[in-house]
């Protein structure tokens, strides 16, 4: 009896894994197909499993008509250059924050942390209006700058990596330091190249979060010139009619960069997760 239980447990461990995926991976699927639908089709679809299906008068031309419609490749452009320079400048901020708490001794410090896991509990809608004011008084409304800026530095990112350092051995910083290597060199050649599992982490995490981000590009940008793509879906909503086809197809465009960072940096940041999990 004990054998058949033991036996049976993985499968039954299977069948849950597989349910839990299938509930994540069913919207991508839903607005996936729907993309490739006409209008009509997708309304008498909506409340059946046939949404799910692939059939019937499948075409691109929702794609097409997104293109053609709004000036979608230069949203694109704006949400692709906001997100990577917060991306990159972000994750070697939060690094550098990280190593200064993690490995270093200074006066101040415990106050710092406390102030820093304080700001993780507060909501960004609770002090969003206070950062759009500062960003009013410095006249950078409406430029890529304060797209870019206010992102950078993040709490929960720069408590990612002040765990990851504080875990590091300090034999190696020790050894660097009698060998007459500085703090900066210690940090840029030694303990940021070994942190490649928390730097896809919080590289992911900031792509996803900057990548999805609505309130604070519609708060900061005035005109279209440095619009993103979720400000752009707005235009798919009229009071007449609503854009299904274009809508999803739309969402696809818009999902698949994010996915593709996903796939790219997969390994180490489910490395990363592992780590976080063995070190709490």
């Amino acid at each position: 009896m004990r054998n058949t239980s033991s036996n049976r447990l993985p499968l039954i461990m299977y069948i849950l894994y597989s349910a839990i995926a299938l509930i994540f991976i069913a919207p991508l699927l839903y607005i996936s197909v729907s993309s490739l639908k006409p209008d009509l089709q997708i309304v008498s679809d909506m409340s059946s499993i046939k949404g799910f299906l692939p059939y019937g008068d499948l075409s691109l031309s929702n794609y097409l008509s997104v293109i053609q419609k709004m000036d979608f490749f230069k949203y694109f452009r704006n949400s692709a250059i906001s997100t990577i320079l917060t991306v990159i400048f972000g994750t070697l901020i939060n690094a550098m924050l990280g190593y200064s708490l993690g490995m270093l001794e200074f006066k101040g410090k415990k106050l710092i942390l406390s102030l820093m896991i304080a700001m993780m509990i507060i909501p960004t809608e609770a002090v969003i209006i206070n950062r759009m004011l500062i960003a009013f008084h410095l006249k950078m409304l409406d430029t890529m700058t304060v797209l870019v800026v206010p992102a950078l530095a993040y709490p929960m990112y720069v408590f990612l990596f002040y765990s990851h350092f504080k875990g590091m051995p300090k034999e190696l910083m020790q050894a660097a330091v009698i060998d007459g290597a500085s703090y900066e060199m210690i940090f840029t050649r030694i303990m940021f190249p070994l942190s490649q599992p928390v730097i896809a982490t919080v590289a992911i995490m900031t792509f996803i979060r900057r990548w999805g981000e609505l309130l604070w590009p519609t708060l900061v940008t005035r005109t279209d010139r440095f619009r993103t793509l979720p400000q752009a879906m707005r235009s798919l909503f009229t009071n007449s009619y609503v854009y299904w086809g274009e809508i999803f197809a739309y969402g696809v465009m818009v999902t698949i960069p994010t996915v593709i960072i996903f796939l790219l940096f997969q390994k180490p940041f489910i490395q990363s997760i592992a780590m976080t999990g063995i070190k709490g």
